[in-house]
């Protein structure tokens, strides 16, 4: 795709989470947990323990006996996840014995977007800081099966209409005939998933009604998450990989959303 990607001065992001996950590191504990942190405390002063995520496996070819096409399996419940945050908690790295993740999400709801150039960047570091440590601790190197990049995005109609109206949201809804039995949706959820190029994984696109924790407004949340396995195990691998996600994920999200927004979100494109 040669095209140059859209940008928008006012982009309803929210959050961004970037990682790589690989098969359980047996000799991770707890203890290394906290030998990790003390590497990167300067960085990250303040940690908080989470539960575990599941281990998700993105299957080429869809699986009807397993309704599905992720496999779940939960490692070690007794280990935890653990987040490390940076002093203004916007930035964060969560790792268990089986990923490292890197996060950058809004808190006030007025933080800049430091751009996904920036955001791989500081996720190379901290993989590399982590693989370091490995080594430092005779633990042996992990071996990533998957990659995931997630955005997180905002939208809040001009009024309660647009959370059940899907139209004035999304390019790929009409509105029903005025003479429909049903009365206007009060809220509406929606999920779809797409092949991306190569059987390098999918693209899937979630849109479901929440209450915003910083301020209980009712928004749409659209999470869009490409998940799927890099070309190898290599810093310069894991970016080929992340660079197509984002590249799906920011034409996905422009062919999916009302023109109307992108001009109320400020579209650009790059030069």
């Amino acid at each position: 795709m040669s095209n140059p990607l859209p940008e928008f001065e006012r982009h309803p992001l929210d959050e961004v989470a970037m990682g790589v996950q690989f098969e359980p590191l047996k000799a991770i504990k707890a203890a290394h947990l906290g030998l990790f942190w003390s590497s990167i405390r300067s960085r990250y002063p303040f940690a908080e323990d989470q539960p575990p995520l599941p281990h998700l496996i993105e299957r080429p070819a869809m699986a009807p006996q397993k309704q599905g096409v992720l496999t779940v399996d939960v490692e070690d419940a007794f280990t935890p996840r653990c987040w490390f945050l940076d002093q203004t908690k916007n930035n964060l790295v969560q790792l268990q014995r089986d990923k490292l993740f890197k996060n950058w999400r809004k808190l006030a709801g007025n933080e800049p977007y430091p751009r996904y150039s920036k955001l791989i960047q500081e996720f190379s570091g901290e993989w590399e800081t982590f693989l370091a440590f490995l080594r430092e601790h005779d633990i042996a190197q992990p071996k990533p099966n998957q990659c995931e990049l997630t955005y997180v995005n905002h939208l809040i109609p001009d009024d309660q209409k647009g959370l059940g109206d899907p139209s004035t949201q999304f390019t790929f809804f009409r509105p029903q005939p005025s003479a429909s039995f049903l009365p206007p949706a009060e809220v509406f959820t929606w999920s779809a998933r797409f092949q991306l190029p190569d059987g390098r994984g999918r693209l899937h696109v979630q849109a479901n009604p929440a209450f915003r924790a910083r301020d209980m407004k009712l928004v749409l949340l659209l999470n869009l998450t490409a998940r799927g396995a890099p070309a190898g195990h290599s810093t310069e691998q894991f970016r080929g990989w992340f660079d197509l996600a984002h590249e799906w994920i920011v034409r996905a999200f422009e062919q999916i959303t009302d023109p109307s927004l992108h001009k109320l979100w400020g579209k650009k494109h790059e030069g």
